[in-house]
């Protein structure tokens, strides 16, 4: 009888296309065990697992998520330990011809998206509740099966699911302990996408087919050769000659850059233009699509497949615009007013001045704390007054009262004035006491 070193629990959705993600499995197995996900890494490596060249810095946030969810040589190892230790087959197909097929695949993924809808079903069945991997998927927006928006926080105390501490069961709030199914407003009919408007389609159909048991498909050389002989087909003139415009830029785009820098949105507008699905395309051959190819005449793509124009700045000016705009301030802004007045992202502070980012980040938060301290000061002042100075005899000598008739006199804020009165109601009564 084999005795694993871990619970034999096994991966939800295995060899279909709602498959369990890595970090999801990985807090489900945290919880069972009563110990956080970084506790089971720790324990995983003791028992012979990931080796610690390939082990990331820290697994923590948003960063710790998303990399878990990715395909890198840290979650390969990590994948056939769990196999290894638990006696369950820990493989994601999807993610394994995503990898082999596309350039630098790890960019599209992100951290952790739900459906409440799938989580409810989940729920009512008394099935285990998970996280899919298809919802890291940045190109997918909305769940395939009940066409909603897939949620990136919770709705009762809005934070995003980062922890690896596995303090509540998965499919429930890290922070609150709510289940994520739950929602505070119930959806209405422009909730829902219409089942025509589906931009991510290309992306679910890879995950349908690759997940799919025993599916075999071809290496990522053969489709590479088949862009190259489009390419020098449509280069020649003579065979394909109608292939112009944006298509024709992008089979070079994609013949020159395949090995380096080809990514997924590239693969996808390529695939669009050629009136071929994006499996297709990728696992296709010179058998499969003799050449020469007849494409359509798609001369436009759609909106969530075109190009962004990049965004040209002056750096140096919106930096002296910034300073002149931090010395004229009597009050510091903070990060989000100071790339508001720049009409630049708060990212875009962080990554060209980011000494200039931790100067105004220190002053604001300077400011705050020295806000608040007189803020203390002034609610404790008033408190006092409120209890011993004869212009407040006529009125009640309560908290209740005290709150109520100061709240108009200050303005202060609610807990910092009602936290005052309190310390000053308990001093005033030890001393009469």
């Amino acid at each position: 009888m084999p005795t694993w070193k871990l619970f034999p629990i096994p991966m939800q959705g295995q060899s279909t296309v709602e498959v369990e993600s890595l970090p999801s499995y990985l807090l489900r197995s945290a919880y069972a065990h009563g110990a956080s996900g970084g506790v089971l890494l720790q324990v995983i490596h003791e028992l012979g697992g990931c080796s610690q060249k390939t082990r990331p810095r820290c697994i923590a946030g948003k960063h710790g998520i998303a990399t878990l969810a990715r395909v890198n040589q840290f979650t390969r190892e990590l994948r056939d330990r769990l196999a290894e230790f638990t006696g369950h087959d820990m493989s994601c197909e999807p993610l394994r011809f995503l990898d082999s097929q596309v350039y630098c695949i790890s960019t599209e993924i992100g951290t952790f998206r739900w459906c409440p809808e799938c989580l409810a079903e989940m729920a009512r069945i008394d099935a285990p509740l998970y996280f899919k991997q298809l919802w890291h998927m940045t190109a997918v927006g909305h769940c395939p099966v009940h066409r909603v928006r897939l949620s990136e926080c919770c709705e009762f105390c809005g934070s995003k699911q980062h922890s690896l501490k596995a303090k509540h069961p998965v499919g429930y709030c890290a922070e609150c302990g709510e289940p994520l199914f739950n929602r505070r407003t119930p959806l209405s009919t422009k909730d829902i996408q219409p089942s025509w408007e589906c931009p991510s389609h290309d992306v679910l159909e890879i995950f349908e087919k690759a997940a799919r048991p025993g599916m075999t498909v071809s290496g990522w050389l053969e489709a590479r050769s088949f862009i190259h002989s489009m390419a020098v087909s449509a280069d020649h003139g003579r065979r394909n000659s109608h292939i112009t415009g944006e298509l024709r830029e992008l089979l070079y785009e994609c013949r020159r850059n395949w090995r380096d820098n080809c990514r997924l949105i590239s693969l996808r507008r390529l695939a669009y233009l050629m009136n071929m699905s994006l499996y297709d395309l990728l696992t296709c051959s010179s058998t499969a699509y003799p050449l020469p190819y007849s494409a359509p005449e798609l001369k436009s793509l759609p909106e969530h497949l075109r190009r962004r124009k990049k965004t040209v700045r002056n750096h140096k000016y919106v930096y002296q615009k910034l300073v002149l705009y931090l010395e004229g301030q009597q009050i510091p802004p903070s990060l989000k007013q100071a790339a508001r007045f720049a009409q630049v992202s708060p990212g875009y502070l962080e990554y060209r001045f980011p000494s200039l980012v931790r100067r105004i980040v220190e002053c604001y938060q300077a400011y705050r704390s020295q806000t608040a301290l007189v803020n203390r000061y002034r609610a404790q002042a008033a408190a006092l007054k409120f209890f011993t100075k004869e212009r407040y005899a006529d009125h009640i000598q309560s908290r209740k009262e005290a709150y109520r008739v100061l709240k108009e006199e200050t303005g202060l804020p609610k807990w910092v004035l009602k936290n005052a009165i309190q310390t000053a109601y308990r001093v005033l009564q030890v001393g009469a006491g």
